[in-house]
């Protein structure tokens, strides 16, 4: 019952950042829309992606630290599945590990 929690929660989060992305004054929308795709991105492909190409911008750390919130938030829905492929999203596409070039 647990596992869809975090799905359901994404969902409405991702609604919640739609929302805020049509009122001007509200300036939270991206923000809600990147944390539910944060909280997706072991479910949907497409996120990973977008997921990996947040944290290869992102110079502060702050994809890295929410991720490892969110995959707490797996841990505490015994979904160790999933849990461990967003941090291995995130491990993957750190600013830090960039492909070395072999000429």
């Amino acid at each position: 019952m647990k596992k869809l929690v975090i799905p359901g929660i994404a969902f409405l989060i991702f609604i919640a950042g739609l929302a805020a992305l049509m009122v001007p004054f509200i300036p939270v929308g991206w923000l809600l829309i990147a944390l539910s795709a944060l909280l997706l991105a072991p479910y949907l492909p497409i996120v990973r992606k977008f997921i990996g190409w947040l944290s290869k911008l992102d110079k502060t750390g702050f994809i890295e630290k929410a991720g490892e919130k969110a995959a707490k938030l797996y841990y505490w829905a015994n979904d160790t599945k999933r849990a461990k492929k967003l941090e291995t999203i995130l491990e993957e596409n750190k600013p830090d590990n960039k492909p070395s070039k072999n000429r």
